[in-house]
């Protein structure tokens, strides 16, 4: 029977895909007049009220709670205090995914006086980025080259399709034009290297643990 570090590193496949697929699934069933990529952002879906409501805010909620405990594994073989701060910053973004489906558009009408989405969204596209740069420079001071290279592209991923936006815009054009397509991009990156991540600790060591039963 796999022990609990092992269930923790599948924890970190298994948020992943559940957060990422909520999105997903959010986008293809979503009305129209809730959701387009040209004029919306994911949040929209997540709105209170949208009909996705409980599909988008429920799987970044179920997933970001799943991928939690992956960060306490990524932790625990953390091989210097770069790829700890780098795990950190990874739980940070993590929570951050969970506030945005506990602090959804609109929240303020049931509780709370105070808009924290904002605050949520932020911390799930910036900190990520960071969290990848700082947790891929450990790793290459570890001599762990291939997990630096991942890291540092999920990394780089984030302000080259933020930037690329930026770019795509006029002065004509609403700011909000396509502003979906970098966030789930975004999101795809994080989902990505966090699921990297987790395949690069299994065949490090859970691996041998699955095979021996310990």
């Amino acid at each position: 029977m796999a022990d609990r570090r092992s269930v923790a590193t599948y924890c970190g496949f298994a948020g992943a895909i559940v957060s990422l697929g909520a999105i997903v699934l959010a986008t293809i069933v979503a009305p129209s007049e809730t959701f387009t990529w040209q004029r919306r952002a994911l949040s929209d879906m997540g709105r209170y009220g949208a009909p996705t409501f409980l599909l988008f805010n429920g799987g970044l909620i179920v997933g970001g709670l799943i991928g939690l405990p992956f960060a306490w594994r990524l932790w625990i073989e953390s091989r210097n205090a770069l790829e700890r701060i780098g795990t950190v910053l990874l739980a940070v973004a993590v929570a951050g995914m969970i506030g945005v489906g506990v602090f959804f558009l609109d929240h303020t009408t049931l509780y709370l006086e105070r808009n924290l989405h904002g605050f949520a969204a932020l911390t799930v596209f910036g900190v990520p980025p960071f969290a990848g740069w700082i947790y891929g420079t450990g790793a290459a001071l570890a001599s762990d080259g291939r997990l630096a290279i991942v890291s540092f592209w999920f990394g780089i991923v984030h302000p080259l399709v933020w930037l690329g936006w930026l770019l795509s815009l006029s002065e004509s054009t609403d700011t909000g034009t396509w502003f979906a397509v970098p966030e789930f991009i975004a999101a795809l990156a994080l989902g990505g290297w966090i699921a990297s991540l987790a395949l690069t600790i299994y065949r490090r060591h859970d691996s041998e643990l699955d095979v021996s039963g310990r």
